[in-house]
């Protein structure tokens, strides 16, 4: 074949009618809606997504959307934790000169800065834009005291300080009025929710204005990025829509380009394997990139435990690598266009419009954490979130999954670790647990009971129990023996599916009284109560919430009886 008649090759058009016939003989006799799935915010994600799952007014959505954004590229971030003046101001020049865009303090200093260190600041904050976050009598804000009165109209960036701290009258190119909603989504906020709470924080500042123009070029916004890489994409894109019609609410239909500021999350980070955090935060920056964010502040991967010079340099790495490698800062909106990116924006568009409007009939966003209403509203979400970790539905490697038992789990360390992650409940019970051993029974051949036993394995490692396997019996008789010589406190019996029923019953016959047996495998629910009525404890199977079953473990192992 030549390469003219290559290029006069042409395929048929695909029919979504043939697609789904397809898919549905591949699943063997489920139905192709459980290919869907239900994000936190109750969006129905399908398998498959097509034109016709664009909403309508795609070219005014889109305009809207790359509009707000405005250009492609964004600003590194990148904190420069440190406490002492001197040496903040070094450390914050080498990452200048190593890509930085900002000179980035967060609090932390113990002491008032020098003269010197004053200066040399204040003169760097007009060369460069500057992102601070603190509290208005934090000494750092000494530097803009240095600044002169005529170079002040060059401070750029963002400050996030009570507006108490006069930085809006003195720095006019300076946006001081910002909205963050960190707190609602470390206590477990969903997009939609974080959306929403956004314009009503927004809201709140806007009646205190008398110009909603000026406000809008003195805003800005910061969104946490969690780990649902397109809902988070989306959740961006979103807020681009929702600010101009926020904005139109107040007589602004062409409203000013009002910044987007994105931060990795810390509520899925963990303790354990910290370096999948790495992983995290690299997936989550990717999405505040191809969302359009402003400006992008990537977490070190043992911000938890104390960062050292390299995970910040490798967390200010990530983003040049995005840049440099991935060239994400050369399209602006990649995702636009995409059917399914499109149909995701719109759902969280609407949702968050329809909540933002709830929470204003209610008093705004203050009054529902006045009441309690906020944090109850969150509390469930983060209880579901959890619950789904605890599943399995959903994957924090290292912690609930294919975690390593030997692994000597670091403590968070300093005043300021954040409260709220999905980990937290695993971590807990893996500090309390770490070191015990339970004796794991197995009957069959090795190639049948691995599989069962592997499994078994893997749920006591989220708790730091290191498993003891018995050796391979043919009999459950012969288990028995082992029982008997070994006098375990607790033992989980692994045995292949077709031998499981009957190796519980005989080894509950005759194990010993003060042994609590589990089995592993998930068996018909008439059996699994005949077995309990038999003597048997409980079960390990897939699906079962595993924080509960670690806990029923955990009382079992301290001395106490069985469920």
């Amino acid at each position: 074949m030549t390469i003219h008649t290559m290029k006069q090759t042409s395929f048929e058009p695909p029919v979504i009618g043939e697609w789904r016939e397809t898919a549905e003989a591949s699943l063997k006799g489920k139905p192709l809606a459980s290919l869907e799935t239900r994000t936190p915010e109750g969006i129905i994600l399908k398998p498959l997504y097509t034109a016709n799952d664009i909403p309508e007014g795609q070219e005014e959505r889109l305009n809207a959307i790359r509009g707000g954004i405005g250009r492609a590229d964004w600003t590194l971030l990148q904190e420069t934790p440190e406490t002492e003046p001197a040496a903040y101001l070094e450390k914050t020049k080498s990452a200048l000169s190593r890509g930085n865009g900002a000179v980035v303090y967060t609090g932390g200093w113990e002491k008032e800065a020098d003269s010197k260190v004053l200066d040399e600041l204040s003169a760097l904050i007009t060369e460069v834009p500057v992102y601070i976050r603190c509290s208005p009598d934090d000494p750092f804000l000494s530097v803009f005291g240095r600044v002169p009165d005529d170079r002040r109209s060059l401070v750029t960036g963002y400050a996030d300080v009570e507006r108490t701290a006069d930085l809006s009258r003195r720095f006019p190119t300076l946006r001081t009025i910002a909205v963050d909603t960190g707190s609602v989504h470390m206590k477990g906020a969903d997009a939609v929710t974080e959306l929403a709470a956004a314009l009503s924080m927004a809201a709140e500042i806007a009646e205190e204005e008398d110009d909603f123009g000026a406000l809008a070029k003195k805003l800005f916004f910061t969104f946490d990025v969690d780990t649902h890489f397109f809902t988070e994409v989306a959740k961006l894109r979103a807020f681009r829509l929702l600010f101009k019609s926020f904005s139109a609410a107040y007589g602004e239909q062409e409203p000013a380009q009002v910044p987007v500021l994105a931060r990795t999350s810390l509520r899925t980070f963990t303790l354990a394997d910290p370096y999948v955090n790495l992983l995290r935060s690299g997936n989550e920056a990717f999405a505040a990139a191809i969302g359009g964010a402003d400006g992008i502040m990537v977490a070190p991967l043992d911000s938890l435990t104390g960062s050292t010079g390299f995970s910040e340099r490798v967390a200010r790495n990530v983003q040049h690598i995005l840049k440099e490698e991935a060239h994400a800062d050369r399209v602006l909106d990649p995702a636009g266009g995409s059917y399914y990116i499109e149909s995701l924006t719109e759902s969280l568009y609407r949702g968050a419009w329809e909540l933002f409007l709830q929470f204003e009939e209610q008093g705004g966003v203050s009054a529902l954490a006045a009441d309690g209403a906020l944090d109850r509203l969150l509390g469930e979400k983060k209880e579901a979130r959890i619950r789904n970790f605890a599943a399995r539905k959903e994957s924090l490697i290292g912690t609930n999954i294919y975690a390593d038992p030997e692994e000597q789990v670091q403590p968070a360390s300093g005043a300021d670790e954040p409260k709220g992650r999905f980990a937290e409940p695993f971590e807990a019970l893996r500090s309390a647990l770490h070191g015990s051993t339970v004796h794991l029974i197995r009957i069959g051949t090795l190639k049948a009971v691995k599989p069962v036993a592997d499994f078994a394995a893997g749920v006591l490692a989220v708790g730091g129990i290191r498993p003891e396997l018995s050796p391979l019996f043919e009999t459950a008789e012969e288990a028995l023996g082992y029982l008997q010589s070994e006098q375990p406190r607790y033992a989980i019996l692994c045995a292949p599916g077709d031998q499981a029923e009957q190796s519980v019953r005989r080894v509950l016959e005759g194990k010993p009284a003060d042994t609590i047996l589990d089995a592993a495998g998930r068996f018909p629910d008439e059996t699994a109560a005949s077995l309990r009525e038999a003597g048997l404890n409980g079960f390990h199977y897939r699906g079962q919430d595993i924080l509960d079953k670690l806990t029923e473990v955990k009382g079992i192992l301290e001395g106490g009886t069985q469920r």
